[in-house]
């Protein structure tokens, strides 16, 4: 999924509800803070900001952020991935990308199976 495929989910308004509240549910669900998702907007490098910033303080706390990525289905071997692809990007700006990217795919998923 490219930004622009990406920034074309995102400007569908259920897509984007659906994805704020999956956001939010799987940031909850492992203990992080997710206030920040009620007042997203539907743009792939505010996203992307927001998210890294919100991720910042789980640098501290690597169980925190190891219970995130697993409640969100991020692997170890995509993360690595990611890093040979873009050693220059800062973790947690890489890390803001795969959250996106993978909760976007969970809530397309699901839309597109539940009938």
């Amino acid at each position: 999924m490219e930004a622009l495929e990406i920034g074309a989910y995102l400007i569908n308004e259920d897509l984007f509800k659906l994805f704020k509240k999956q956001l939010k549910k799987d940031f909850e669900t492992s203990g992080v803070d997710a206030g920040f998702a009620d007042n997203l907007l539907p743009e792939w490098l505010f996203l992307k900001e927001v998210i890294a910033r919100a991720l910042k303080p789980l640098s501290n706390s690597n169980q925190l952020l190891t219970s995130l990525l697993y409640r969100i289905d991020i692997s170890e071997s995509e993360i690595q991935h990611a890093r040979a692809l873009h050693g220059d990007m800062a973790f947690e700006e890489l890390m803001a990308e795969l959250i996106i990217k993978r909760i976007l795919q969970k809530v397309v998923l699901k839309k597109k199976f539940s009938v």
